[in-house]
């Protein structure tokens, strides 16, 4: 009962992960995105401390904080903060459809940072999902520009961005694989964003003005609410308490569902349309990054019966 739960609470996830980005859509006219993220976190904030004290008491209590304060920074830095700012200002200039499936490639630069720092092995498998998602996301980039398209046009531009905070974040899953080896996930989690939340606040109102609550309907603030509390702090604590009961590998690839319901609302709620160019982009990307992470989960999984056996012998 627990697992089937578990898988329930999991979709509940990625549904609510996939319409952040459609909420943000529907609020950019009166809510700019850094505010966006700024006002996101900080009404996250609460819940997300109520989590961590109700949970904290049954996991790993975070006794080295201060130890590894670099290792968070660098959690909260790229992730609550660079990260969610960069993939918002991206949305803002290109569709919700495809911004959704070029956050898909996360995975993939996780693989070639994982071989960097992390000096895991480079399989022909890795190599043959890092190609798929990389052909997807040229078709995904390319395919919804005009025949006559600028390099500097606010779509193309959008997507790099978008592109570009897919990177900072796999650093922040880098980095947060880090983390919480002396840390519980919920911990990391809170203090990396309590942390950054006041910057946030400082970029948002030196870019974006200090009119923002001016023009805020209580629709929006709604939105901005419901995004904060259900879709952010809820979700996380499903996601982290999905985690007890169903394997990580299954978990990772269960997210990829992110994008497909993504696209759908896009297209329902946002009324997008996304050419077949892109979807097959989006297709190929998937099916790359699937590929990818069975790769890094048969690694992984080699990895621990070796040391088991290691343990034996000794």
């Amino acid at each position: 009962m627990h697992r089937v739960l578990a898988w329930a609470a999991l979709l509940f996830t990625t549904v609510a992960w996939a319409s952040s980005l459609i909420i943000a859509k529907i609020v950019q006219p009166e809510v700019p995105p850094i505010h966006f993220v700024a006002l996101r976190y900080t009404l996250a904030v609460p819940f997300m401390a109520a989590s961590f004290a109700v949970l904290g008491e049954t996991r790993r209590r975070s006794t080295s904080i201060r130890g590894q304060w670099r290792v968070i920074a660098i959690v909260g830095f790229t992730g609550p903060f660079l990260s969610q700012v960069l993939q918002y200002i991206g949305l803002s200039l290109t569709t919700a459809a495809e911004t959704l499936m070029l956050l898909n490639t996360s995975p993939v630069f996780t693989l070639i940072l994982a071989a960097i720092l992390l000096r895991e092995p480079v399989t022909g498998r890795k190599v043959t999902g890092l190609v798929l998602a990389l052909v997807g996301t040229c078709l995904i980039v390319m395919g919804g520009a005009p025949v006559n398209w600028s390099v500097g046009g606010p779509r193309l531009i959008g997507d790099l961005i978008v592109i570009l905070s897919t990177f900072l974040f796999a650093v922040n899953g880098i980095s947060g694989k880090v983390a919480v080896r002396e840390s519980d996930s919920i911990a990391v989690t809170f203090y990396s964003t309590v942390v950054f939340v006041p910057l946030m606040w400082i970029t948002a109102l030196v870019f974006e003005g200090t009119s923002v609550f001016n023009k805020m309907s209580p629709v929006s603030w709604f939105l901005v609410l419901w995004v904060a509390v259900v879709n952010t702090a809820i979700a996380y604590v499903f996601y982290y308490e999905s985690m007890r009961y169903i394997e990580a590998s299954l978990v990772q690839i269960a997210l990829n569902l992110i994008v497909v319901w993504g696209v759908v609302m896009s297209i329902f709620i946002l009324g997008e349309h996304s050419s077949w160019i892109q979807l097959l982009g989006g297709g190929l990307t998937l099916l790359g990054v699937v590929v990818a992470q069975l790769a890094m989960n048969r690694f992984v999984a080699l990895s621990a019966n070796h040391q088991s056996s290691g343990t034996e012998r000794a």
